[in-house]
């Protein structure tokens, strides 16, 4: 399984770390040893692997067990273990790693002329949420979503148009269910749900997004129908996504696991969303049976998607067909995020989404999308 860690803020920067599937090792002894580190010495033809049970730990309270393994039988006298730096580190007799300082530790194994892979653990200081149980390991024929963004705003007086759209097409349409619809408030301030954040820039409200793949200022039924389908039908899910996140204290830290059913390069992305924000739509009709258009659903409040220019996803890396990679994020709300106070815990939820190349590797679009509750588990959704 690989892994990467995520400090989610707007000034915090992503800490990825990359290991093996479930902790098994995939190095030979050819003195590669991975990305980071690079072993050297024997170019001896063999398999020496080391693994690691968890990937991710919290300071101070969990630990880290290495195992190491010559041809698939696990071994321990006469093994050195290289840390950063490929100096050689003590971790006792049973390998057994624990740090009370948060930070991305690298690790690998030498054996007579053997060398393995090398894999990473990352030191948190925030309680690590388990990998929600996957219902169906052999499976990759997952569900797909559709990811929808609305560029809107309380003080835009045409943006009721896209908003009677929408609000049919979950009425009335069968594709209703595959789609997670998310709002960027970003028209002018003087709105509830403004989104102050660093966010992909529109100039004609409101515009609408799907899946980064199509973005269009016609907001009619026709064409809302129409580009959501053709999203849908054009490819199906290649990767499937599990959530499970845990909000104490004023954080939200949650780990995003994907898995692929095709073997690629993958990013992976998260926001924060809000419900039941009360304002005032401009240029919407007003009375109680007109109440919906002036309570703001799915409003993008953190947007932690940004790689480069894009707001596509983190890179995630490559992911081969069948197995998986991990992202841990951590938003500190109170420190981070100095509008959050007025943020009702209660109408929180959490949007992730999976993204890969297109067909000319150019850019990212969106595959597939969940949402997730703040406090709980998603499990991958299959067929």
């Amino acid at each position: 399984m690989k892994t990467i860690f995520r400090f989610a803020s707007l000034l915090a920067s992503a800490v990825m770390l990359f290991a093996s599937c479930e902790g098994t090792g995939t190095g030979t002894g050819t003195g590669t040893g991975g990305d980071d580190i690079t072993p050297g010495g024997s170019t001896t033809k063999g398999e020496l692997t080391l693994d690691v049970d968890n990937l991710i730990i919290q300071a101070g309270v969990d630990q880290a067990k290495l195992t190491v393994k010559l041809d698939g039988k696990e071994i321990s006298e006469g093994v050195m273990i290289f840390g950063n730096d490929n100096n050689v580190v003590d971790l006792g007799a049973d390998f057994i790693f624990t740090s009370e300082t948060p930070g991305t530790y690298s690790f690998w194994a030498n054996y007579q002329t053997f060398n393995s892979n090398t894999v990473t653990v990352t030191v948190v200081n925030t309680p690590v949420p388990a990998t929600p149980e996957d219902p169906q390991p052999s499976s990759t024929s997952f569900v797909r979503r559709v990811l929808l963004t609305k560029f809107t705003g309380a003080q835009c007086q045409f943006c009721p148009t896209a908003t009677a759209s929408i609000h049919k097409f979950f009425d009335e349409h069968e594709l209703a269910p595959y789609v997670v619809k998310t709002e960027a408030h970003t028209f002018s301030e003087d709105d509830p749900a403004y989104f102050d954040g660093p966010f992909y820039g529109v100039q004609n409200f409101p515009s609408l997004s799907v899946d980064w793949h199509t973005i269009t200022t016609s907001v009619d039924y026709a064409t809302l129908t129409k580009i959501v389908a053709d999203r849908y039908e054009a490819e199906d899910a290649v990767a499937g996504i599990s959530v499970n996140s845990v909000a104490t204290d004023g954080a939200i830290t949650f780990k995003v696991c994907v898995k692929a059913a095709k073997s690629g390069q993958y990013r992976v992305g998260a926001w924060l969303l809000e419900d039941n924000i009360k304002g005032t739509q401009k240029g919407a009709p007003v009375g109680e049976e007109n109440a919906w258009y002036h309570t703001f659903n799915d409003c993008i409040r953190i947007a932690d998607s940004k790689s480069g220019t894009s707001y596509a996803g983190l890179k995630l890396g490559a992911i081969e067909a069948g197995k998986t990679a991990e992202m841990m994020f951590a938003w500190d709300l109170a420190k981070d995020y100095s509008k959050s106070e007025g943020w009702k815990k209660e109408d929180l939820k959490l949007c992730v989404f999976v993204s890969c190349p297109d067909e000319k590797g150019y850019s990212y679009i969106v595959n597939n999308v969940v949402t997730a509750p703040i406090n709980g588990e998603t499990k991958f959704e299959y067929k």
